[in-house]
């Protein structure tokens, strides 16, 4: 199995995997697999990760297929790290070539030579969760979060008296700190992100969703 522990490539191919062309050709080991269901192909990448990863890992997986392949991405669009710690928080999985990429996010100092582990969050994260967010909603120079359809990529890294935020969007990023007592925000920054260039391709993969 080959493995790519690459954000730049994870995050290429998840930009790319989002419409499909009813001229692709499919061929007969995607089809077999697309004939499975959406949570056969996704225990079967889960697998492919590591036996103790579960779906319980991640908030959003989308299943996808350009015809020539299916690939499954696990995300965590808000990433919660605590003082010196490093996680796994996204995968890309292509079942075909049996490719995986990722990469590693950190918060310090982080012991070396051990395998990160796959975030798994808790009842402790998701309220520090929920008081960053309310924090942000409540400030009036902030933009309002709803969690249940955010698109975008937020992380928050815990420091001694404060988190430590950056959120990502395809123009835009954020940078900020929340005093953890008072859910004061300060230290504003906001800058805007030039897009991606756009190159014709006649070969372009394109990619349907599978439901």
């Amino acid at each position: 199995m080959k493995i790519f522990r690459t954000t730049i490539l994870f995050n290429l191919i998840l930009n790319y995997a989002t419409c499909y062309s009813q001229d692709n050709q499919m061929n007969q080991e995607v089809e077999k697999i697309i004939g499975l269901g959406k949570d056969a192909i996704v225990q079967l990448a889960l697998e492919l990760i590591d036996e103790r990863a579960g779906v319980q890992n991640f908030s959003k997986i989308n299943v996808t297929t350009d015809g020539t392949t299916v690939y499954v991405s696990f995300l965590n669009p808000i990433k919660y790290l605590p003082m010196n710690s490093v996680f796994y928080f996204d995968f890309g999985v292509d079942l075909i070539e049996e490719v995986i990429s990722s990469g590693p996010v950190s918060n310090g100092i982080v012991e070396s030579g051990k395998t990160p582990p796959i975030y798994k969050q808790s009842k402790e994260t998701k309220l520090i969760i929920q008081f960053v967010i309310e924090a942000i909603n409540e400030s009036d120079e902030m933009s309002p979060i709803d969690v249940t359809n955010f698109e975008d990529e937020m992380t928050i890294r815990e420091h001694e008296n404060h988190y430590g935020i950056i959120v990502v969007s395809e123009v835009h990023e954020s940078s900020f700190k929340i005093e953890k007592i008072s859910g004061r925000i300060y230290d504003v920054v906001n800058a805007p992100i030039a897009p991606l260039p756009v190159f014709e391709d006649d070969n372009k993969r394109e990619f349907k969703e599978i439901n």
